[in-house]
């Protein structure tokens, strides 16, 4: 990659996280903070768009994933959101899950998770995703603000990542595919929920969590961007 191109990479990135932030704020504290102090409440329905997009494997040409436990993930995101939080989740398109055909980045094929995926954020792979995110790519922008799944080779050192509100996409492995849970759990960290130390909690860092919820974390995830009454 060329300075210049580095540097247009890096600007962009700058501005995703900004106007992200930005958005962040205005929308817990406007037209969702009944949400932010009520949510406890879980009422009424609320809902939230996903959109799941399966890598290509560069090496191999195929994608990253093919296994069979795909809608078995979606299917306890829908059951967790709905009886935890009163949120339908809903696919963005027609289909929930899109295959992508264009050969990805290294980087966006493999991530890392935490630091070393906000660095990221700044090159390659956040181009790449930002290039194939739901809901950005057409003006105007969807003001359901779907949170995109991207299914990669291995993230680093974890099964699943996410960045929370500082972008609209998780990352997850096959592996993390097959655990179930594990993308309900990322969905909720773009929710802006953190780690709980209670282990039958949706949010508890190992993937053998539970599907449980604390009262301020509906507050917080009611509240998100993402989780809207349209």
């Amino acid at each position: 990659m060329g300075f210049w191109s580095s540097v247009s990479h890096f600007v962009k990135a700058v501005v995703r996280v900004v106007v992200r932030v930005v958005i962040t704020v205005v929308h817990t504290f406007v037209p969702n903070v009944l949400d932010f102090l009520f949510g406890f409440l879980a009422w009424p329905q609320k809902k939230m768009r996903i959109q799941i997009f399966v890598l290509k494997d560069s090496s191999t040409g195929k994608p990253v994933y093919s296994g069979g436990n795909m809608q078995a993930s979606i299917q306890y995101a829908i059951d967790t959101f709905k009886s935890q939080f009163n949120v339908k989740v809903i696919s963005y398109s027609v289909d929930w899950v899109i295959q992508l055909t264009d050969t990805p980045p290294a980087d966006a094929l493999t991530p890392g998770c935490g630091g070393p995926l906000f660095e990221q954020e700044f090159g390659d792979a956040g181009e790449y995703y930002s290039s194939h995110i739901a809901g950005w790519n057409a003006i105007p922008i969807s003001l359901t603000y779907p949170i995109s799944v991207f299914v990669v080779r291995e993230v680093i050192g974890k099964i699943g990542c996410s960045l929370g509100p500082l972008t609209d996409y998780v990352v997850i492995s096959p592996e993390g595919i097959d655990s179930i849970n594990t993308m309900a759990h990322e969905i909720g960290h773009c929710c802006s929920l953190w780690h709980s130390g209670t282990k039958s909690n949706l949010m508890w860092r190992n993937d053998d969590r539970g599907s449980g919820s604390k009262w301020f974390q509906r507050n917080l995830l009611r509240s998100s961007r993402h989780v809207n009454y349209y």
